[in-house]
């Protein structure tokens, strides 16, 4: 997988950029040694969950898109708190004008998910946002509520 890989690698540079190891990165963002490590090795079917993908470019100070190698620049050094992704993914689908239907369709994904997703019940994957971010052209960021 694409993704887990270019997130692997963009982990181990952003740490060795801050001279960071992975005890200190674990103590300072409460994120566990193992699973640190775990997604160093790129192994193929572990992406860390959206809530982690946050902590950790919060802790960065960059964008969603370059914490997880999409981006090859930092383009957003002073994100906003997120909101609720329920709240956040009802207006960016919207403001795209885009159903949820209409959405579904263009990602080849049930609008269950989605209705979970904004009723809160669950949260995206993080292969969910970049397909979304991509149907809607718009950033991760922006779908989280992180930036503009």
């Amino acid at each position: 997988m694409e993704l887990v890989s270019k997130f692997a690698e963009s982990l181990k540079d952003l740490m060795y950029d801050h001279q960071l190891t992975t005890e200190k990165l674990s103590t300072d963002t409460t994120i566990s040694d193992s699973s640190i490590n775990t997604w160093l090795t790129g192994n193929a079917n572990y992406l860390p969950s959206v809530p982690y993908v946050i902590l950790l470019a919060d802790y960065f100070k960059c964008s969603v898109e370059y914490l997880i190698g999409l981006e090859e620049k930092n383009y957003l050094p002073n994100p906003k708190p997120c909101p609720p992704f329920s709240n956040r993914f009802r207006i960016a689908v919207t403001s795209k004008g885009f159903s949820l239907y209409k959405l579904s369709k263009r990602i080849n994904m049930g609008t269950g998910n989605f209705y979970r997703w904004i009723s809160g019940e669950r949260e995206p994957s993080l292969d969910s946002l970049v397909r979304i971010a991509k149907v809607l052209d718009c950033s991760i960021d922006y779908l989280l509520g992180r930036g503009d």
